[in-house]
């Protein structure tokens, strides 16, 4: 009787060890694929602002303040907006939304809860910006992204700053 009640017991604490190793590997798991999730989505804004500010002709506006908001213009002469916005989902996660002219309001990438521009170089030919954005998924943490871009079809044009 005594050595069934032993054998529970062990039984009891192995499962118990077993559970808590199991669920501490589930959380480790989610939390990684959240943070590759931001990862991949702060890449995909990086690189779909910076190739677009690379061919802008003049910077309209940049303001720094809250999630942040970037206005130029195009070669075309075409306002692009980008800004952070909430999604209109469940999940109301906060995401880089893309504007041409006042129109589309198109997601570029989720979980970017923050867009900072600054104008670091500007000379009678050249302009150089540093972009940068901050993301967030659930527990995943802060995550920064950023890059330098030379406008290449810079008019010394720089309003609003």
């Amino acid at each position: 009787m005594i050595g069934l009640l032993v054998a529970m017991l062990l039984m009891v604490i192995v499962l118990a060890t077993a559970n808590s190793l199991f669920s501490f590997c589930v959380r480790a798991c989610y939390l990684n694929l959240s943070r590759l999730e931001v990862q991949e989505n702060l890449r995909v804004g990086i690189n779909r602002v910076s190739r677009e500010v690379r061919q802008a002709a003049e910077i309209t506006s940049i303001d720094n303040s809250g999630s942040g908001r970037l206005i130029f213009i195009d070669p075309h002469d075409n306002v692009i907006s980008y800004r952070i916005s909430k999604s209109g989902d469940n999940e109301a996660a906060y995401q880089l939304i893309r504007s041409i002219n006042g129109y589309g309001h198109n997601p570029v990438a989720r979980y970017v809860t923050g867009l900072a521009v600054e104008i670091v170089n500007i000379g009678t030919d050249t302009c150089t910006v540093q972009l940068k954005l901050t993301g967030e998924k659930d527990d995943s943490g802060k995550m920064d992204v950023s890059t330098s871009v030379m406008l290449k079809n810079y008019k010394n044009q720089v309003h609003g700053l």
